[in-house]
């Protein structure tokens, strides 16, 4: 498992390509690379490789499009997996990192740049780091920026696994100081040493019917367990439902922390809760 480098676009560089732009990004506007155009074909190097593709093989994208091609094997090929879900990237501004779509729900705001908002949420971490939800591996690359010496994520999908295979802002997930764990986060915790990590991050779907098990007050007992005495928690959570439901998730989650014996120190509304082991 690993990063699929190939050419990798949205409705923006598309666009970009229809119109014959001489400098085009082929990694979501993350970098440049040079085109040239013969005839009905488009000549560029990316990444070592040179391509030649047929203008008129270009997906066909509006201003409402979001999708995310990458070109494997001679076509451009959606990067959407569809079994007994439907997966897929997308991208919702130019230069903003794909957000993850399942069954039609966005894992992630689409009012503003997903690393934006992970940056926000993941303060200042060190030492070793687990991690409850890989998904696209935002929050893990955002830990190993923010001074984490190894973060090891648990993500129980392999689907979402092979979606952040070909995101280019999921590259980093990939680093030697990164484990990838692909399993049950409750099934694996619990094989975790007593106090072995210093940080946890729990980057949760939002909660239902269907996620409850990761609100529960038995999963935060064990984050209590593998965190080192003063060891730090960052639990995102979700506000939807919250106007039109009556929901509130977050005063659920400070008082099931409470209760396990972790100190909060702060609660902000979509953001989530950050909490300490006594």
């Amino acid at each position: 498992m690993g990063p699929v480098e190939v050419p990798v676009v949205s409705r923006w560089q598309i666009e970009d390509l229809k119109n014959r732009s001489r400098e085009v990004s082929f990694d979501l506007e993350l970098t440049k690379s040079r085109v040239e155009y013969v005839g009905g074909f488009a000549k560029f190097e990316y990444r070592g490789v040179w391509y030649e593709v047929a203008l008129d093989e270009l997906p066909d994208v509006d201003e409402e499009s979001c999708e995310v091609y990458a070109y494997v094997e001679g076509t451009w090929r959606e990067l959407s997996i569809a079994e007994s879900r439907f997966y897929k990237l997308c991208v919702f501004k130019r230069g903003w990192a794909p957000t993850l779509m399942i069954d039609g729900i966005t894992m992630h705001s689409v009012l503003e740049d997903p690393m934006v908002i992970t940056a926000r949420k993941i303060r200042r971490v060190g030492g070793r780091v687990f991690e409850c939800c890989t998904g696209l591996g935002y929050t893990a690359i955002e830990a190993l920026r923010r001074g984490a010496r190894q973060v090891v994520t648990v993500e129980v999908d392999p689907n979402v696994l092979t979606l952040a295979m070909y995101n280019p802002f999921s590259r980093g997930l990939w680093s030697p100081a990164v484990d990838i764990v692909v399993e049950d986060c409750l099934v694996f915790i619990a094989a975790v040493r007593d106090s072995s990590f210093d940080y946890v991050i729990h980057d949760p779907p939002r909660l239902s019917h269907a996620t409850q098990k990761l609100y529960s007050e038995g999963l935060y007992r064990e984050f209590y367990r593998i965190l080192k005495r003063g060891g730090g928690l960052f639990h995102y959570v979700s506000q939807t439902g919250v106007k039109y439901r009556g929901l509130n998730p977050l005063r659920g989650v400070v008082e099931r922390l409470s209760k396990v014996g972790f100190v909060v120190e702060g609660a902000e509304s979509g953001i989530g809760v950050y909490a300490k082991r006594r």
